[in-house]
């Protein structure tokens, strides 16, 4: 009988830090700014990605194509 204390006071504890994460994940996620991939005919991609990796987007645009050069920015 003592060892179902411990446990359903971890398992309130994980229900709680769960709740707890569902209602403040908007507020603690970073905002992604979001951009139209240049010649992707206006599918979206991360902007902090495109231009960190800039060079190698057009690359794959002229080379794979268009669904390869998005794939590359996630």
């Amino acid at each position: 009988m003592a060892l179902r204390r411990p446990v359903a006071a971890g398992a309130a504890a994980v229900a709680v830090g769960t709740v707890g994460a569902y209602l403040l994940w908007p507020v603690a996620a970073p905002a992604v700014v979001m951009m139209k991939a240049p010649g992707a005919g206006g599918v979206l991609i991360s902007r902090a990605a495109f231009l960190a990796k800039k060079k190698l987007y057009f690359k794959l645009l002229h080379s794979a194509g268009a669904a390869a050069a998005v794939a590359a920015m996630v």
